[in-house]
């Protein structure tokens, strides 16, 4: 498959804002000098994830949206204060039918303002739950309906496989969970499929982004790690031909009540083998998480919060507004 030159990474939702975290080397903040400048402006944060995707060639660039974060609000806000243009996005991927990563997407598309092909497996529509021993949360995905995507002007791709969506761009499609220990996951999900069957939900329709860079390797985004983040790394290893990890990023899955040390502790060792150059732990990844890749992986452990920005490659020069 083909590579791209460069790729850039700007986080428009995350669970946490920190003002106090510095511009690194590796990646540009939004933070203090920018949050107090009433030329700029707070970021705002919430239990959701959206990342803008830019790819870059000689011949050109793509730029797509994965995940659309749990708000509209939220995205469009933080877009505004980082200087993205959303007019500029191709297309838009969901991970996966929950919430905290389409809640946003018919607001978004309205403010994209161009026919939009949107990427998704055809289960994220079926209608899903939680069961808990006190309550039941039911139709979770009640907000994301097709009709919906195509009146705020998307033009809606439904795929169970791998989709490419520029050079060095690729959706996973389905994946297998291939590690023994990642199999572990909460309890009481059930979804409705065809013909009315209740089952325990798989989530089948969970997907991750890849992206090939010239001369890195691979970077893989993880949204939610439903199907285990080691999985998710093999699993698009598999599919691009690429076996190094440049970095990886997004919600590993292991900050749940009841995931185990055992989870965790290998989750670490398995990512500290690929010898990655960076590893961000977010969203549902917990704090267990973050500390045991901290321990193994300190020169590659890196906080992303909103409004991160990161770039591997050849990379033109950033001119948004904000500095």
């Amino acid at each position: 498959m083909t590579r791209c030159a460069g790729a850039r990474i700007t986080v428009l939702d995350e669970n946490f804002v920190d003002i106090l975290l510095p511009s690194t080397p590796r990646v540009r903040r939004y933070n203090m000098d920018q949050h107090f400048n009433s030329r700029y402006g707070e970021l705002l944060a919430e239990n959701g994830l959206c990342f803008l995707v830019e790819t870059f060639t000689e011949d050109g660039s793509t730029t797509i949206l994965f995940d659309a974060g749990l708000t509209a609000d939220v995205v469009l806000h933080n877009a505004h204060r980082l200087g993205v243009d959303l007019h500029e996005v191709e297309a838009v991927v969901l991970s996966h039918g929950h919430p905290d990563h389409f809640g946003g997407i018919n607001g978004v598309l309205a403010a994209i303002g161009h026919p939009t092909p949107v990427f998704a497996h055809p289960d994220a529509f079926d209608p899903r739950m939680i069961v808990k021993p006190h309550t039941t949360l039911p139709m979770i995905n009640i907000g994301l309906t097709r009709e919906g995507i195509r009146e705020a002007g998307g033009h809606l791709i439904e795929a169970r496989g791998s989709v490419p969506l520029g050079p060095g761009l690729h959706t996973s499609g389905e994946m297998e969970t291939v590690t023994d220990f990642e199999h572990e996951a909460p309890r009481g999900r059930l979804c409705v499929h065809d013909g009315g069957r209740v089952e325990a939900d798989e989530i089948n329709d969970h997907q991750v982004l890849g992206i090939d860079v010239e001369g890195h390797g691979l970077i893989v985004i993880d949204p939610c790690g439903h199907r285990g983040v080691i999985s998710s790394i093999e699993h698009m290893r598999g599919l691009t031909g690429t076996d190094t990890l440049h970095g990886v990023l997004g919600g590993f899955h292991t900050g749940h009540p009841g995931i185990s040390a055992n989870r965790i502790d290998n989750t670490a060792k398995a990512l500290a083998a690929y010898e990655p150059a960076f590893v961000a732990p977010m969203h549902c990844s917990g704090f267990p998480m973050k500390k045991a890749v901290a321990d193994l992986l300190p020169d590659a452990f890196d906080i992303f919060t909103a409004g991160t920005v990161i770039s591997v490659g050849d990379v033109p020069a950033d001119t948004r507004t904000w500095r």
